[in-house]
């Protein structure tokens, strides 16, 4: 009389193993993308509200501030220097341009306890307000290709 083995053969196990493999390396460095996305809305977000506020405060004076305490927003921990936030930190600077007044505003990408993934690392970015008002990455350690993913 033959018995029914039941079970798996180590054959099959390795190549669920290595399937599992496979499809974890493709699906990890997306979800570290997904994840550095959403905490670049926070900047996103940042350099709206300092945008505005630099243009409400040169409709009042005729020029930027490179001071963050004279603009109508307030933050947590805010000085007249620099914005922290969870994930960055901000920083302005004024000047002239060859279109009138501008300012300089840098978000930077600070880790809290190695929260940073190593393909970006503690990247910055740049906003040049008016004449390149769109934000574009500044410094990238883990290589330019990899954070103007981000904020594309």
């Amino acid at each position: 009389m033959n018995k029914l083995k039941k079970g798996f053969t180590l054959i099959e196990l390795l190549v669920v193993v290595l399937i599992i493999g496979i499809l974890a390396s493709i699906a990890i460095p997306q979800y570290f993308k997904v994840v550095e996305k959403a905490r670049v809305a926070e900047a996103m977000s940042l350099i709206a509200a300092v945008k505005s506020a630099e243009e409400r405060y040169l409709a009042k004076g005729g020029s930027y501030t490179a001071t963050f305490t004279d603009l109508d927003i307030s933050y947590a921990n805010m000085t007249g220097a620099s914005i922290p936030t969870k994930f960055f930190g901000a920083a302005v600077a004024a000047g002239t341009c060859a279109s009138g007044p501008c300012y300089v505003l840098t978000v930077t990408r600070h880790t809290n306890s190695g929260s940073v993934a190593a393909r970006y690392g503690a990247y910055s970015m740049n906003v040049n307000v008016p004449d390149k008002p769109n934000v574009t990455v500044a410094s990238c350690p883990g290589g330019a290709a990899n954070c103007n993913e981000l904020v594309e």
